[in-house]
């Protein structure tokens, strides 16, 4: 098997895996796995467009758009017209929006600690690592 097959391989168990984590942190809460990554997201970037916020969850604007519908009702976000183009929507964090977002990253550093713990001392920094190289060329 070569490199390009094992590495999409474990891609996949990762991917599904983190899935489940993800689900499993939003059972009995108030917001979809969807809907917390869109919090965590706003928390880090502060204001962005709809249209930008579906581009970096990797969402098509329709849903983005349910999503934060859902997401206003709730009244962890507010969306206004863009200052620089009118037809752009702006979206912040509400107070209970950044409370919301820092309860969805507790909540994932919890869960993704306990895979962490898991994981043999001498594999930690590898492991951790190999996850700031693969994010950095996810990001490009």
């Amino acid at each position: 098997m070569g490199d390009q097959d094992r590495f999409a391989r474990a891609v996949h168990v990762v991917f599904r895996g983190l899935g489940r984590l993800s689900r499993e942190r939003a059972r009995g809460g108030d917001i979809t796995p969807q809907q917390a990554d869109t919090l965590q997201l706003l928390a880090e970037r502060g204001a962005l467009s709809t249209s930008s916020l579906a581009s970096q969850l990797g969402i098509d604007s329709s849903t983005a758009s349910r999503n934060l519908s859902g997401l206003e009702r709730a009244g962890l976000v507010t969306r206004k017209k863009g200052t620089d183009d009118g037809r752009q929507t702006d979206v912040r964090l509400t107070p209970r929006g950044k409370r919301a977002a820092e309860s969805a990253t507790n909540k994932a550093q919890q869960a993704y600690g306990g895979v962490v713990d898991k994981l043999q001392r001498g594999d930690r920094s590898k492991v951790i690592e190999a996850l700031d190289i693969l994010a950095k060329a996810l990001a490009e």
